[in-house]
């Protein structure tokens, strides 16, 4: 349940942070990555995701990077105030 309330506190947190940030040229944007292989995830937990239904994927981390990469430059500056919830 905290994980959970943790996320949306983020994403309100984000979505301020855009609003108020934003006259001064700052972004906020909020990346929720999918399960990374960082070397945590075990065989069954790989097993669980390419049997899920939803689409979701084990990212390597430079996929993960590359998005969040993006988001810091110059390419996204008109892109705030967003979740980018990656599968």
């Amino acid at each position: 349940m905290s994980y959970g309330a943790a996320k949306a506190a983020l994403e309100h947190f984000t979505l301020s942070s855009a609003a108020e940030l934003g006259p001064h040229g700052v972004t906020a944007n909020l990346v929720h990555p999918p399960v990374t292989d960082t070397g945590w995830g075990t065989d069954e937990v790989r097993a669980h995701v390419a049997a899920s239904s939803a689409l979701f994927t084990v990212a390597q981390p430079e996929e993960v990077a590359r998005v969040v990469a993006f988001l810091a430059s110059t390419a996204a500056r008109s892109v705030t105030g967003n979740t980018v919830r990656m599968r």
